[in-house]
């Protein structure tokens, strides 16, 4: 058990039945389509959450797959929102009035361009496709396997994965100018930019296969790694260039791969992860990972070893609870409740003291390491069976298969040396022998007791020899 524990910084519960999934900072989306965006600070002790951490909220129609934060404008260098629906693409401008009265400021969302999108969206990427400076492109890739780019506010070209099952996560790699995904068939896949521009064009699969065919412009992965299992999230941390990985979560692994699609190192987790975060590390050479599972534990790995964090941490549940998190031995202030003041009567405790050192005194004396050998059993039991069988037989059945039922009586002495309150008797016995009554209800037994009880045993399936 460790002493760090995720103590609360800021916290905030977003709406009431939504749903949210990873892949969200401090600008939230939700699958009902709310986005809020958040500027947290922590509030004082017993005080509640201020209502100005939250600087914007706004419903759409459509549900929110996927926010992020770039250049995506042509004519600003300015940072703008994107935000992926199922159908739509849309870029906005977040832009703030300071507020003349107590209300504080405003903050308003204002539309720059859209997309409508012809195939129905499942994530997207972004970044300088192509060694662009000063603006990002957005790559989103459809649920039927098809890579569409948009270059800021035109749409430049779109291309369909090979060998397309299922989508999987999706991720740029500025380094190499790739994009990095796991296929259906649970390897790790990347594809370069180039690649991907001067490969065939086509409306639909079926058009892609025959004209890749004939064309000759087939789209082949630059490298690919089986991996032997689905893959949750892919991440490409921008750090130094001398610890250049592409990190992928797996169901039950943790991998880190190299710009080439060797393998550096990988971890074998004991535990259902639910989502990770990579990020530069102050050692040389190392990267520290975020990582959840299901189980709502947060560690720190650096590279393979579970270490402490400095800093905060934004965490996102699945039903909407947003914290601001730090890792901390913060001591705990309860202090236990006064208990009631009573006066102290020194005379009954002097009384109750000396008793209780007599009966100390007498058990030291009389204790034994083994237990004396008792002179007599406290329980003792006798059975009397008679020698003849009964005159009338009193079994159940009298007779079976046209031959009598024999029976004898068993006359049982039972003696203890301690009271018992309604004691129980069971008799068994072992087929063919059978008996009129298996159990008893006696009354209570006082000291040296002697009562007797008759039993009656038949033979069913033959006689007594």
């Amino acid at each position: 058990m460790s002493l760090f524990k995720a103590r609360d910084w800021w916290a905030s519960v977003l709406g009431e039945g939504e749903e949210f999934d990873q892949g969200y900072k401090i600008v939230v989306g939700s699958f009902m389509g709310m986005l809020r965006i958040f500027s947290p600070h922590p509030a004082k002790p017993d005080e509640p959450t201020e209502a100005d951490t939250q600087l914007m909220e706004v419903q759409f129609p459509d549900p929110i797959i996927q926010v992020e934060m770039g250049k995506f404008v042509s004519c600003s260098e300015l940072l703008h929102l994107a935000v992926l629906h199922p159908r739509k693409l849309s870029v906005y401008a977040v832009s703030g009035t300071a507020g003349n009265v107590e209300h504080g400021d405003q903050y308003q969302l204002r539309l720059v361009y859209e997309h409508n999108l012809q195939r129905t969206a499942c994530n997207m990427t972004y970044g300088p496709f192509g060694g662009v400076t000063g603006h990002h492109f957005i790559c989103i890739q459809s649920m039927d396997g098809m890579l569409m780019f948009f270059e800021q506010e035109t749409y430049a070209f779109g291309r369909f994965l090979p060998g397309f099952l299922l989508p999987g996560p999706l991720s740029y790699c500025i380094r190499t100018d790739s994009f990095i995904t796991v296929s259906s068939t649970r390897q790790v896949e990347c594809y370069r930019y180039e690649t991907l521009a001067v490969a065939t064009d086509a409306d639909t699969r079926q058009d892609s296969d025959q004209q890749s065919k004939s064309s000759g412009k087939r789209l082949t992965a630059d490298w690919t790694l089986v991996l032997g299992e689905e893959a949750l999230d892919i991440c490409v941390p921008n750090t130094s260039s001398a610890m250049s990985s592409i990190f992928v979560l797996g169901e039950r692994n943790f991998f880190c791969l190299k710009d080439n699609g060797q393998i550096r190192f990988m971890k074998k987790l004991e535990f259902n992860p639910s989502c990770f975060l990579p990020y530069g590390s102050v050692s040389e050479g190392s990267t520290n990972v975020l990582m959840c599972n299901h189980n709502n534990m947060l560690l720190v790995y650096q590279d393979v070893t579970l270490k402490e964090l400095k800093g905060l941490v934004v965490t996102l549940s699945s039903d909407g609870h947003l914290q601001c998190s730090y890792m901390g031995t913060d001591p705990s202030f309860f202090t236990a409740p006064k208990v009631d003041a009573r006066e102290v009567n020194y005379d009954e405790v002097d009384t109750e003291m000396k008793m209780l050192q007599k009966v100390i005194r007498e058990a030291t004396k009389t204790q034994d390491i083994l237990p004396r050998a008792e002179t007599e059993e406290e329980l003792s039991l006798n059975a009397i069976v008679s020698s003849n069988l009964d005159e009338v037989s009193c079994a159940v059945i009298p007779e079976m298969n046209g031959m009598p039922v024999p029976s004898v009586t068993v006359k049982v002495k039972i003696k203890i040396r301690s009271a018992v309150q309604s004691p129980k008797m069971t008799v068994c016995v072992q087929p063919p022998l059978a008996v009129t009554q298996d159990q008893f209800v006696l009354e209570s037994m006082g000291m040296t007791h002697f009562p007797f009880f008759a039993i009656l045993l038949s033979q069913t399936n033959q006689s007594f020899n």
